[in-house]
């Protein structure tokens, strides 16, 4: 199955094969801002502009009752919109970012069927927009925040960890909601991924940068790229060693870190929309033809596009989403994008040109 949201406050279930609607989730009053599917507990948290978040859990069909998910409630306490949600590697806890400068951390509380939450508030001076967790353990969290900001917290709960602290890759644990680390960009940072190792921390700069803290037993140290595109809006990691970013550019990108800790821009994912010839007119692709596209309609009233201005790319907008959409062990086998152009794209990576499949060794 898949599962999204298109634009509202509805969350929509496909069966992949055939891509027939199974179920439609309507609790939501206002815009879902954020799904996230956990493969561990087969779970998925939502969180909308409506200040709530719900935990959504698949009953199958009986004799009685046909088969459907039910919402359970997740005390937020927040006063303003939600704005991504992520689940740890283990199930056992959520983040959600806000617009209340606060990151709840929910947990679930068997005794009255709910999830509550636990509140990280420090050094926050805007909007949380994005969050990410440790891959090898819920005890670590990144932030990436409106101030400029991206901080990695502590996220131990000893009523759910116990007294088992992990707190690699730092070596002296601290209390839950304390910062770890704090680095600086100059713009919003608009994502936050690590590695498949967790050795490398990964966040994008609404400044169209893209920053790399990679951690050694010295402590860490952050290399900054900055690139003449658009700026990106969602990160993941195909492999230790190269990252695809997506966002206000209709085609990913792809990163490498190329010698030592420096990252270095590789091309576009999509590398068999080229531009091409068409007679003596070169095609546009991307936000050029977009733009031209938009100005002949408003100039003329033409809605049809003109020979040679023709989006050489897979999506026609700003991509909004990017997940894992198949792994083996820490490698990325393929990756899903979905846009505002309404079109979800399957990306096989082994299909690709071979420079980009090599990224994944």
């Amino acid at each position: 199955m898949i599962a999204f949201s298109p634009n509202n406050s509805e969350i929509h279930i496909y069966e992949v094969k055939g891509w027939k609607k199974l179920f439609v989730l309507s609790d939501h009053d206002l815009l879902v801002s954020a799904l996230d599917w956990s493969a561990v507990n087969n779970k998925i948290v939502s969180c909308s502009h409506d200040r709530n978040a719900f935990v959504w859990t698949f009953y199958p069909k009986t004799k009685d009752e046909p088969a459907q998910w039910k919402p359970a409630l997740v005390i937020l306490r927040i006063d303003r919109a939600a704005i991504d949600v992520k689940w740890s590697l283990d199930g056992l806890r959520f983040a959600v970012t806000s617009a209340s400068k606060c990151v709840p951390v929910c947990t679930y509380e068997a005794q009255n069927d709910w999830w509550v939450s636990k509140m990280i508030k420090k050094k926050f001076k805007s909007t949380v927009l994005c969050c990410s967790f440790h891959p090898l353990n819920g005890q670590v969290l990144a932030t990436g925040s409106s101030d400029f900001k991206c901080r990695i917290y502590s996220t131990f709960i000893a009523d759910v960890d116990g007294t088992e602290v992990n707190a690699w890759p730092f070596e002296t644990p601290v209390e839950f909601g304390e910062p770890y680390l704090e680095m600086t960009t100059l713009g919003w940072v608009n994502s936050v991924a690590w590695s498949p190792s967790g050795n490398i921390l990964a966040f994008a700069g609404q400044d169209s940068s893209l920053h790399c803290c990679t951690f050694y037993a010295t402590g860490p140290v952050t290399r900054t790229l900055r690139f003449s595109f658009l700026p990106i809006s969602s990160l993941i990691f195909i492999s230790e060693k190269s990252i695809v970013g997506v966002g206000h550019e209709f085609n990913p990108l792809v990163f490498a870190q190329t010698s030592g800790d420096e990252w270095s821009f590789q091309g576009f994912l999509d590398e068999s929309k080229k531009d091409v010839a068409a007679g003596s007119v070169v095609a546009k692709t991307g936000a050029a033809a977009a733009r031209d596209i938009f100005k002949a309609k408003a100039a003329t009233g033409q809605d049809k596009k003109k020979e040679g201005d023709v989006l050489l790319t897979s999506h026609s907008n700003a991509i909004t989403c990017l997940c894992n959409a198949g792994s083996v062990g820490a490698t990325l086998e393929s990756l899903s994008t979905s846009s505002l152009d309404g079109r979800l794209v399957l990306w096989q990576l082994n299909s690709l040109s071979t420079s980009v499949a090599a990224l994944k060794i």
